[in-house]
């Protein structure tokens, strides 16, 4: 019967606990039995884990040449409107509209075509500033023991080993 991680862990907790009726021998029998399965289970876990990532990379992958696609379709449609517009300029005349055929040919509002910018006015010239957090001093002057009002120092458990060798197959 194949048991769930949180099963054969609860299962160790309970043993190591002391909370059955079982001899010393009896626990230390079972929790090696327990400890095996446990680690069995974590070969699973290994195995999933890569095959997981090699299906996160097809997705990649099929998301790259989605976007291929959508350019080249957003490119084209592009290129129908440069044909609608060059034709009619060159004919001096305007799409006839009707009820089948919903396009017009309009000027936009306007926009700023910049030729030189280094001949543009400073006073047409804005200032942009940002302000960000520096986390990696922070970071830095923590663990150097320093107290900052407002941040703490975390170190949260993360699982190693997974990653690394999936992408190096």
């Amino acid at each position: 019967m194949k048991r769930k991680m949180h099963e054969i862990s609860t299962d160790i907790m309970t043993l190591q606990m002391g909370l059955d009726m079982k001899s010393p021998e009896e626990r230390t029998i079972q929790l090696q039995d327990l400890f095996l399965e446990l680690f069995d289970k974590e070969d699973g876990i290994y195995w999933l884990y890569v095959d997981n990532e090699k299906k996160v990379d097809m997705v990649k992958d099929h998301i790259n040449k989605c976007k291929i696609v959508l350019n080249v379709i957003q490119r084209d449609n592009e290129q129908i409107k440069d044909l609608v517009i060059n034709t009619h300029e060159s004919l001096d005349s305007l799409p006839k509209h009707s009820i089948f055929n919903p396009i017009k040919i309009r000027n936009s509002s306007g926009a700023v075509l910049v030729e030189d910018e280094s001949i543009i006015p400073k006073e047409y010239f804005v200032l942009v500033q940002e302000e960000r957090l520096d986390k990696k001093r922070i970071l830095k002057e923590l663990k150097e023991g320093n107290k900052i009002p407002g941040v703490k120092l975390v170190k949260k458990p993360f699982v190693s080993g997974l990653k690394e060798r999936s992408h190096n197959e």
